[in-house]
């Protein structure tokens, strides 16, 4: 089952990814907003989210830090920017891994590196961590208790862990279940949500201080208004070449349901934003220290 679940995500992100860059942007996460801010300085908000990230991770002065699910890399090319220690962003999917790598063209940032890796097989990794961090992905995790579990094993004690992710609301009605939440879990391919106290149950097992547990939604709401444009814009403009044989390829490699997948990912960012708004889908940060 897992194997099954394992090759089911890796394809889908494989597939998938060309597309959210193309209308999305580098950083798959969210950027927060604080009030007053300018919500049209996209970069100045990215800026502010990765320094109060990195401070959380007490990662400027970190020697080896691990970002777990990189994606495109594009926040661990930022963190190796801040540091004079080594970065080593790993995840699941070669596709990702591939556009991560990227970041390194030329020699540059010699203290970075990626690896195609599962958060469940952290245990051969040749050196422990001061810091972690996971962004938007954990959610997608099988069986996130035993990845905490994984990570925490790899980071020295007082190391620090920053997860943030999508979370249900604490209490929520069964129409928003069955509207909203569920089938957005469907289509994103979510076993379930947690919410932010189970978030923090499963760090406290894990072997996590949990420090900081804060609710990020109403300082991430500009963020829909991009994404719901984003979707507006796949919908209106006609696909290109290379978009085509993007998708083609995918087709060939991973099946028919790449195209399916992709179409999905409209529904997703409006299912997204109309949860957001009822207030059930909820964006959460936890910090936690390795006891």
């Amino acid at each position: 089952m897992r194997r099954d679940s394992r090759k089911s995500m890796q394809a889908g992100f494989d597939a998938l990814a060309p597309l959210y860059y193309e209308f999305w942007g580098e950083y798959f996460h969210l950027a927060i907003f604080e009030p007053g801010a300018d919500v049209a300085d996209l970069p100045a908000a990215y800026e502010r989210t990765h320094r109060r990230y990195f401070e959380l991770l007490g990662a400027e002065t970190a020697s080896n830090i691990l970002e777990v699910a990189c994606g495109g890399g594009a926040f661990a090319a930022w963190m190796a920017d801040h540091t004079s220690g080594h970065v080593l962003g790993t995840d699941l999917s070669r596709g990702q891994v591939t556009h991560a790598s990227r970041w390194l063209d030329g020699g540059r940032r010699p203290n970075l590196w990626f690896e195609q890796r599962d958060v469940m097989e952290l245990d051969d990794l040749p050196s422990q961590f001061d810091a972690a961090v996971c962004l938007d992905a954990a959610c997608y995790f099988p069986d996130r208790s035993g990845a905490l579990r994984a990570v925490s094993r790899r980071l020295r004690p007082e190391g620090r862990l920053v997860v943030v992710d999508w979370c249900r609301a604490e209490k929520t009605t069964s129409l928003q279940d069955e509207l909203l939440l569920d089938p957005l879990c469907k289509l994103w391919a979510i076993a379930e949500l947690e919410s932010a106290a189970t978030y923090r149950r499963k760090l406290e097992a894990a072997g996590f201080e949990v420090l900081v547990l804060e609710d990020l939604s109403d300082h991430v709401r500009p963020n829909w208004e991009r994404g719901y444009q984003a979707a507006l814009r796949a919908l209106a403009e006609p696909l290109r070449v290379g978009q085509l044989l993007s998708i083609a390829t995918g087709v060939v490699r991973h099946g028919p349901r790449v195209v399916r997948a992709a179409k999905e990912q409209l529904s997703v960012a409006l299912l997204a934003r109309a949860a957001a708004d009822a207030g059930c889908l909820r964006y959460v940060l936890a910090c936690g220290r390795r006891r």
